[in-house]
């Protein structure tokens, strides 16, 4: 008779716990984003969030074309991972250089509620087989 490993309790109940702190720390980092004051739109916040939201997936599917051909699947993949709003660790970073502070909260924000229109457009294109598999044949 085979033996087969089995995950242990212990080690479900340590994974579990690790995902609930890091889900707490984004959460407070979040907040702390979310609670900084936006007394005006950054000018250079608009140019940022139209590259990273609209031009780096758009970018993305004209290199993958030219590179390609690979499995939609993986291009699809690239394309959710592209259009996804700007991370909290700008911010994370900004604070601990005490650096560009405001502008980076801003940028998290700002392209995180962006994101709503971008991310949802960039998804229903994938559900719904939108996409050419590639540009240049």
């Amino acid at each position: 008779m085979k033996s087969f490993d089995y995950v242990r309790p212990a080690s479900v109940a340590e994974a579990l716990s690790a995902i609930a702190e890091g889900a707490g720390a984004l959460f407070a980092l979040g907040v702390t984003v979310a609670l900084r004051p936006l007394k005006k739109i950054p000018g250079e916040i608009p140019p940022l969030a139209f590259v990273k939201l609209v031009l780096h997936p758009a970018f993305l599917f004209v290199l993958l074309s030219l590179f390609g051909p690979f499995d939609q699947v993986w291009i699809d993949t690239a394309l959710l991972m592209a259009a996804l709003p700007p991370a909290l660790n700008v911010f994370v970073f900004a604070r601990q250089y005490d650096s560009w502070v405001e502008q980076a909260s801003s940028a998290v924000l700002i392209g995180t509620l962006l994101s709503v229109v971008t991310l949802t457009t960039v998804m229903w294109m994938v559900k719904t087989q939108h996409l050419p598999a590639l540009l240049f044949r």
